[in-house]
């Protein structure tokens, strides 16, 4: 009996030491989550943009971009800001909004106390060629102000390195590297693990390039894929050398020589890809952290702290005017629409039609409104809501509003369907759009229940009883299926020949699925001009014009979810919270990178969620680094 007394005594132990490990858990978040509701409403009380105090003082912009580029902002950045405070090494995503660091640097220009700017790019995350060329063409016009712009990191990734390139001088860390060596797109494949798991994935698609569906029919890229994404992301390396080449005043053989020229100017800096990266004047100068600001306190003067007059990027952007918000009674809405397009409400992992829709009504309803810019950024999603969002457009038009499409990194597939009604489309000449193509798909675990022992059985009043994922996919309801499918496809080309006044029979020879950038897509008139978001805000204005409306004396209204304060902050509490926790573990175990690499794509398959199983979506895209 002793032996089992000791048995029960240890797992009492047991049971207590995970007690109160539980409870000094959940005591740790109750205190983080009191002093970030402090932390918040300081942040709150402090953005008073309009005071004397709030005026900054004389020095440079100081951009730090420790994140990823998107349209949106980072929700709850105040509450962000105080977990990089308060937890070390914190690497929770941030997301930082192209059009504010736009904005920052157009008011920079004219602003008598910016005497410069830097930016430091040692852990900046990613972005879109779009984005990048964006915020380097402001940079390139706050350099007519004749103020210098820097840029630092210890070592420059290839997207970092691209913006970069616009900066008058270019530090690197002495045993930094510039990590220029070609852009390299990539997908995960499923077909063996689903074997594995004897998971039947019943596909109905059309399109002979829509790849979309590749990775749950295959092991590798099939030919048709591999010419298809080839061709594009040739081109967008073309561009990047070209742009690159054209900063820096050198040559495209400069910016990365053939394999091996690389090699032979490496051995002859034995191996110093530092001093070679110099040599080919990717660089201007080495410094280290110490020496680089250093060279800060000489350039803008020092402080009360003796450190370098440098005005933060986020106070900078406290004190101007909220960009996102009109400041004149009559105005032009932008509505972003960023992410996988997925049915019902958006959330951290898509933008949901619903929420799309609800914010183009409040533009249809407001008559103060004259006119839509949807920004585009998705490589689409739900056939459905995509279906939704389209149709909100169109009745803004017909109420006589404008409605102009400005395309982000990517607006393919659902991206395109919804934009390709649009009274004007501009996009970047990196643009990934088209994509014109539609699939469905259907997982069914018949097999996989057999193996286990596992039967099903029961009875069905129809031939066309509901499809089971336990007992499979019957012909008749696949050819059903197959039926839908093939209409969407149809559906599809007369959207865009209607849109794009283009005969459908043309349409179908650029489609099937297949990408095009935005250059491309201008040749096969998928859209109207090559530009940037600035082009689209100037002919929404000559639109207006026109009709006889004054759009010079309209401001930009950016259309938002209604939430209030107290629900945006537990929102980010509960998303940030959980993730930095992820994060810390993954770190500890050594499985940060690999859980990275895989989750988008996992996710991307979880957000799939098209009341009909229908998706327009250019998962074959890829992310390119």
């Amino acid at each position: 009996m002793q032996w089992i007394k000791k048995v029960l005594s240890f797992c009492w132990r047991g049971l207590n030491f995970m007690r109160n490990l539980v409870m000094n858990i959940v005591f740790l978040f109750f205190i983080l989550l009191i002093f970030s509701v402090i932390g918040y409403v300081q942040q709150a009380a402090n953005l008073n943009k309009n005071s004397a105090e709030g005026m900054p003082k004389e020095g440079a912009l100081y951009l730090t971009l420790n994140g990823d580029l998107t349209d949106n902002r980072t929700e709850n950045f105040a509450f962000k800001r105080f977990l990089k405070e308060m937890v070390a090494g914190n690497t929770a995503p941030e997301n930082i909004s192209t059009f504010d660091v736009v904005y920052a640097l157009e008011q920079a220009e004219k602003d008598p106390n910016i005497k410069g700017v830097v930016l430091n790019l040692s852990d900046f995350g990613h972005a879109d060629f779009p984005a990048l060329n964006y915020i380097g063409r402001a940079i390139n016009d706050f350099k007519r102000s004749k103020k210098p712009v820097i840029a630092y990191a210890q070592n420059y990734g290839q997207k970092a390195y691209l913006l970069a390139s616009y900066a008058d001088e270019v530090y690197l860390n002495p045993q930094g590297n510039v990590d220029i060596s070609g852009l390299f797109v990539e997908n995960l494949y499923f077909k063996s693990l689903l074997e594995k798991l004897a998971i039947t994935p019943h596909i109905f698609r059309v399109g002979t390039y829509k790849s979309a569906v590749e990775p749950f029919l295959r092991d590798d890229m099939s030919a048709e894929a591999r010419e298809n994404m080839q061709r594009w992301a040739g081109l967008m390396w073309q561009d990047y050398v070209r742009k690159v080449a054209e900063n820096r005043q050198i040559s495209q053989q400069e910016v990365l020589p053939n394999g091996q020229d690389y090699l032979r100017g490496l051995r002859a800096f034995g191996g110093n890809s530092s001093e070679y990266s110099k040599a080919r004047h990717l660089v201007t100068h080495f410094a280290d952290g110490f020496s680089f600001k250093a060279k800060l306190q000489q350039m803008f003067g020092k402080n009360a702290q003796g450190k370098a007059n440098l005005i933060d990027f986020y106070d900078y952007l406290d004190f101007l005017p909220e960009r996102t918000e009109a400041e004149t009674k009559e105005k032009i809405a932008v509505v972003n629409v960023e992410g996988e397009i997925i049915h019902g409400e958006s959330n951290g992992k898509g933008v949901g039609g619903n929420s799309v829709v609800s914010l183009l009504e409040k533009a249809y309803e407001d008559d103060e409104i004259k006119g839509v810019i949807l920004r585009v950024n998705s490589p689409g999603g739900s056939a459905f809501a995509s279906e939704l969002i389209r149709q909100a457009l169109q009745q803004i038009q017909q109420k006589g509003k404008p409605v102009v499409v400005s395309m982000g990194g990517m607006a393919a597939s659902g991206g395109y369907w919804i934009s390709s009604h649009a009274d004007y489309i501009v996009a970047d000449p990196d643009t990934i759009t088209g994509s014109i193509g539609i699939f469905a798909i259907l997982p069914t675990f018949e097999k996989a229940l057999t193996k286990m022992g596992i039967h099903t059985d029961g009875v069905s009043t129809s031939e066309l009883g509901k499809i089971s994922f336990l007992s499979g996919v019957k012909p008749l309801n696949a050819e059903i299926i197959q039926q839908g499918v093939n209409y969407g496809y149809e559906q599809f080309l007369r959207i865009v020949s209607q849109g794009r006044k283009i005969p459908q029979a043309d349409v179908d020879k650029i489609a099937q699925g297949q990408v095009w950038l935005g250059r491309d897509a201008l040749s096969h008139h998928l859209v109207d001009e090559l530009g940037d978001f600035s082009q689209a805000v100037g002919k929404m204005r000559a639109l207006l014009e026109a009709k006889g409306e004054k759009s010079s004396e309209m401001a930009l209204e950016w259309l938002q979810e209604d939430e209030s304060k107290l629900n945006q902050f537990f929102k980010g509490f509960n998303k940030y919270g959980k993730t930095l926790i992820q994060q810390q573990f993954l770190s500890f175990v050594g499985l940060a990178k690999a859980y990275q690499s895989g989750a988008e794509s996992v996710e991307r398959f979880a957000s799939l969620n098209d009341p009909k199983g229908q998706y327009l979506y250019c998962l074959g895209c890829g992310t390119v680094n």
